[in-house]
């Protein structure tokens, strides 16, 4: 489904941008991963980030560092798992849209 605003907006006030960021060089490094397990038995197509979350999910609902931020702040539904794993996909590979410059085409 993809991280809508209203749904990073819930996280950052949860926090999980500093669990990101703090751990940023390992989520990035799992999302690599996971990619790369989805397009090794794709033939050569590049797999969506919907084809990436179904094997990212599950590392990291079991990551270690998720399941004690998760605790630590009494967060146990299922849900922000879900949210976290959208949360990292957008941060790993989606872009930024830039806005057009103003005054027309140059």
């Amino acid at each position: 489904m993809g991280l809508t605003q209203a749904i990073r907006l819930r996280l950052e006030s949860k926090e999980f941008n500093q669990l990101f960021d703090e751990n940023s060089v390992e989520w990035t490094e799992i999302a690599i991963n996971a990619r790369a397990f989805m397009a090794n038995g794709m033939d050569g197509v590049e797999p969506t980030v919907d084809d990436i979350k179904k094997s990212l999910f599950p590392l990291v609902e079991i990551h270690p560092t998720l399941l004690v931020f998760l605790a630590d702040n009494g967060l146990t539904q299922k849900y922000w798992i879900e949210y976290f794993v959208d949360y990292i996909l957008d941060r790993v590979y989606t872009p930024t849209l830039a806005t057009p410059p103003q005054g027309g085409t140059t």
